[in-house]
């Protein structure tokens, strides 16, 4: 009786699929060249503008790779040194003019072993699989960022920021055929296969630490509402018993 059920429900059963794909650029590259740009922006030093009227001019980074991102890690920067944006550059004091010298990524690999090779045996052809004792994959992405200011009304330059050039690295290592171990700058730790396998490192020195970090929360303080009046309004001593108008 049992073998019928089991068969009886195995007839009945359903299946299902998931539908994949894939999206043009991969994550890790993804993740790489905003990693790179948010570390090269905090690195700039805003705060001699704090306090000024500003436009940020982004017409070099029109056909800079994620160029619209780095538009907006920069005025994120502004805003949080203190800047006020302004929304056309004729009510600006100020303009600001990006420019990035490189947004982009390259990769190298090493193989201890031997590589996959095609062969043609009998006139026949056939392919020889990877057989690798190491091998490692490094993928880099690199930003270049140099940003000026200028008086809007007089041209007269105000200040320069130098060149700021980061990279971000990720790294996938295997042994005798196993792995991919990952490490680098998007890694949360060591991690085999995706899975985290070791805890980052408590305490560890931040070399990008700044003053204003891009990347954590904070809610800014509003500005102090100004008194129309001005000064406080003081009501006047006056006797208690007013006499009669009468």
């Amino acid at each position: 009786m049992l073998p019928a059920v089991i068969a009886a429900v195995c007839l009945i059963g359903g299946c299902g699929t998931t539908r994949w794909s894939d999206s043009k650029r991969t994550a890790t590259e993804q993740l790489l060249v905003s990693d790179a740009i948010e570390r090269a922006v905090m690195r700039i030093d805003m705060q001699p503008l704090a306090g000024r009227s500003t436009f940020l001019d982004t017409a070099s980074l029109d056909d800079v790779s994620d160029g619209k991102y780095l538009a907006s890690a920069l005025r994120h920067k502004l805003l949080a040194s203190g800047c006020a944006l302004a929304s056309e550059r004729e009510k600006a004091d100020l303009v600001v003019e990006a420019r990035a010298g490189a947004v982009g990524t390259d990769r190298n690999e090493l193989l201890l072993g031997i590589p996959a090779t095609s062969v043609s045996v009998g006139g026949n052809g056939t392919s020889l699989p990877e057989m690798a004792l190491a091998k490692r994959t490094d993928q880099r992405a690199v930003a270049k960022v140099n940003i000026c200011a200028y008086e809007r009304a007089s041209g007269v330059a105000v200040w320069q920021s130098g060149v700021e050039n980061v990279a971000s690295h990720t790294r996938d290592r295997w042994l005798f055929g196993t792995g991919p171990f990952q490490d680098g700058d998007i890694n949360d730790g060591t991690e085999f296969a995706g899975e985290k396998i070791h805890k980052p490192k408590s305490g560890a020195a931040d070399e990008t630490a700044v003053a204003i970090d891009l990347r954590q929360p904070k809610v800014y303080a509003a500005p102090a509402a100004a008194d129309p009046v001005g000064a406080t309004a003081t009501a006047d001593a006056r006797p208690v018993h007013l006499p009669s108008l009468r």
